[in-house]
């Protein structure tokens, strides 16, 4: 009998090809753990895989009832945790934190065919879905308190240097920009003014907002900051004072002079418990993450339209007259200028001075290493003279060079400078050639000469005196404007630029 002759089947590349054409919706990252998953088919994993990431830039869970990945037997543990998570409004537009998700979603769905063996398939999902759940719960927790300071997550959800992340939010200078994120939000017009500065442009985008609502989360327990007393007995945690003691390890410098000349003395004095020494407590404060439920705001993205605006320029008056109060109320304008900068995708530069020579510059950005830079300016504390030529001789350097063309400027500051009048000439000639606007920011009683001449505009912060715990919240003044009010032959008409609110 003959044998039939079968014919080998042809090899398709194309077929093949079109068969991974979803890897061109996955960044590399995914590649390597999509392809060499346990769960299910190779190119119907992929296909549900592309799906996700775009659910998730889009704000919404990466997983539905109706995927054909994971397999219907296992995939509604997993949908349930990322609902309990809120995956899907944490994510949004986010991708490198969209790719950490379908990372880690693969990792633990992979290890249920380990599991089953023991546990069965059910049980195995179930328990790999809470694992994955476990991960992500306070992770997306430090994320949400991300984005209440920043609104976004790009330059930060880094995997890489997660850990890094992870350890300044425990810092004291995240603990600062957290207080400065309190102030502005008691401030809303002073916010409204520094999201506006920067002149329109003609084109319109979409851009996503976070609106914090009350969100129930009984169900879902939540982790949230808590400050905490440890008392750690014997440990000098922080010095009180100074008291009579026995103990020769914490005395005094001019105690210890004793053990040259007069050892005798310094034993007597030990033995009598009279040794001049440092007072310690032992007792210190730690920020820890808990566990707690009931109603905790949450960020929900909103899209609207907004019309593209230009570049800032800060000025911040870091100078002794701005200590205590003023100074909380600087540094909040300096974080919402770094979040107006970050929202709206745009340049924003600072310049804080003080006295001749003192000034320090940089550029404010949305990343984990703006969020340092902005911590570190927050815990500094203000002193020095005050000298404003410095950086205005520098901005205007730059304006009249053809650089931040698009840029107004925002000074913020208690008044107490003057400008020389060459100066505010130059302003005024770029206030006619490229529109320059300059608004100002009173955080003090009155106007002066110096301020009222150069700006436009002028935002007064009445209440300053509230950061600092004084009763008298308000100014004692019932206007800022008693310079012009009482002296107006000390406006010249040509440099009045006039002063509104």
């Amino acid at each position: 009998m003959k044998a039939l002759a079968i014919a080998p089947k042809r090899f398709d590349p194309l077929r093949l090809e079109r068969s991974l054409a979803a890897l061109d919706g996955l960044s590399r990252r995914l590649w390597l753990p999509a392809i060499i998953n346990s769960e299910g088919s190779v190119f119907t994993r992929l296909g549900v895989l592309a799906k996700s990431h775009e659910r998730l830039l889009k704000g919404l869970d990466p997983l539905e009832p109706g995927d054909s990945w994971p397999q219907a037997d296992i995939i509604a543990p997993f949908i349930s945790a990322c609902a309990r998570l809120r995956l899907g409004q944490l994510v949004r537009a986010s991708a490198e934190l969209a790719d950490q998700v379908l990372r880690n979603l693969l990792w633990h769905v992979d290890r249920v065919a380990l599991l089953a063996a023991a546990l069965g398939r059910e049980q195995a999902a179930a328990a790999c879905a809470q694992a994955f759940f476990d991960d992500w719960e306070q992770r997306a927790a430090e994320y949400r308190e991300v984005l209440r300071v920043v609104e976004t997550l790009d330059g930060i959800a880094s995997f890489a240097r997660w850990s890094e992340v992870r350890g300044y939010l425990r810092s004291q200078q995240w603990q600062q920009v957290l207080d400065a994120r309190a102030r502005i939000e008691q401030m809303p017009r002073l916010a409204a003014l520094i999201r506006g500065i920067g002149r329109r442009e003609a084109t319109q985008r979409e851009i996503m907002t976070n609106v914090a609502l009350q969100m129930p989360c009984a169900q879902s327990p939540q982790w949230v900051r808590k400050r905490r007393q440890t008392s750690l007995p014997g440990a000098p945690l922080e010095t009180s004072g100074i008291r009579r003691s026995g103990d020769f390890t914490r005395m005094l410098a001019s105690e210890a002079m004793l053990l040259r000349r007069r050892r005798r003395l310094l034993a007597a004095r030990i033995a009598e418990q009279t040794l001049l020494a440092y007072q310690h407590r032992d007792v210190g404060s730690e920020i820890r993450w808990e566990r707690a439920d009931g109603l905790v705001k949450s960020q929900i993205p909103q899209k609207r339209f907004d019309a593209e605006r230009g570049p800032m320029l800060l000025c911040v008056d870091t100078s002794a007259s701005m200590q205590g109060a003023a100074e909380q109320v600087a540094k909040a304008v300096v974080l919402e200028a770094m979040r107006a900068a970050a929202a709206g995708r745009r340049e924003c530069l600072v310049f804080a001075f003080s006295g001749p020579d003192e000034l320090t510059e940089w550029r404010l950005r949305a990343d984990f290493e703006g969020l340092r830079t902005v911590g570190d300016f927050l815990g500094r504390s203000f002193h020095g003279g005050t000298d404003i030529c410095g950086p205005l001789e520098r901005i205007v350097g730059e304006l009249e060079l053809g650089r931040w063309r698009d840029a107004d400027l925002l000074v913020a500051s208690d008044g107490q400078f003057g400008t020389p009048e060459a100066l505010l000439q130059r302003f005024s000639s770029l206030r006619i050639a490229n529109g320059l606007k300059v608004h100002g920011v009173l955080i003090g009683d009155r106007e002066t000469i110096g301020m009222r001449k150069l700006c436009d505009q002028i935002f007064w912060v009445r209440d300053w005196r509230r950061y600092a715990g004084h009763a008298q919240r308000e100014s004692p003044v019932h206007a800022s404007d008693l310079t012009h009010r009482y002296f107006p032959g000390a406006f010249a008409p040509a440099g009045s630029q006039g002063a509104g609110r």
